[in-house]
């Protein structure tokens, strides 16, 4: 019996963390735009390849994601492990939130694009806004390649409506390598209700019941054992 405790904390653990297989399979079309977005990074003027939704399959489950880092890469057509679990820091639960409550919305390349684009502000500026200057993020300061302005209202609007507003129930998905087990670029969803990890978000009460369980048998374990 003093094993029990163990086990079940392992259980838990394995269930939340537990090695997945994820294919990024290509950019979702209708979500986002392609070599059309110019931002500045860092101070420098770039062009970006994608700002959208990413359709990927994990463990032969059918996902729309979202790039939770703009300086890391990912390939397409590649498959990936990938560890999966909730989201951790504030930033990304700011992100959850935006998951939870505002993904549905997003049906345009516009609406994709403006997104994704708030995902990175919040993400490596703490979604400070896309003036001139302002940190590692903002809109391109290029004459002739300005940022859409449509998408720069939109993603002023996403930060706006998250501002405040955190939700860690959503699955991030920590990627490496097959090979060498290089880390990669780290991607965010919705929950989706397919069966596949992490399908189902336990609410903040269920959590609660639940440590709040692992706590008594924590105490009952540490009982048996003085009485042994």
């Amino acid at each position: 019996m003093a094993l029990a405790r163990p086990i079940f904390v392992f259980f838990l653990f394995a269930a939340l963390c537990c090695a997945n297989s994820i294919i990024v399979n290509s950019v979702d079309t209708p979500l986002g735009l392609q070599n059309t977005l110019y931002i500045n990074e860092n101070g420098s003027n770039t062009q970006l390849f994608w700002v959208g939704g990413i359709n990927a399959t994990i463990d032969g489950h059918a996902r729309v994601v979202w790039c939770a880092q703009l300086f890391v890469d990912i390939n397409l057509n590649t498959t990936y492990n990938s560890t999966v679990d909730f989201a951790d820091t504030a930033q990304l639960q700011r992100v959850g939130w935006m998951m939870k409550n505002l993904v549905q919305g997003v049906t345009t390349q516009l609406q994709g694009a403006a997104f994704q684009l708030a995902i990175w502000d919040i993400i490596e500026d703490n979604g400070d806004g896309f003036n001139a200057g302002a940190g590692k993020v903002y809109k391109s300061t290029s004459t002739q390649h300005p940022t859409d302005t449509t998408v720069l209202a939109l993603a002023a609007q996403y930060e706006a409506q998250s501002l405040g507003k955190l939700y860690e129930w959503v699955p991030v998905y920590h990627n490496v390598t097959v090979k060498g087990g290089t880390p990669v670029q780290e991607l965010i969803g919705p929950i989706v209700n397919d069966g596949g990890p992490l399908s189902e978000a336990p609410e903040p009460r269920d959590a609660g019941m639940m440590l709040g369980g692992l706590s008594l048998i924590g105490l009952a374990w540490r009982r048996r054992r003085r009485r042994t």
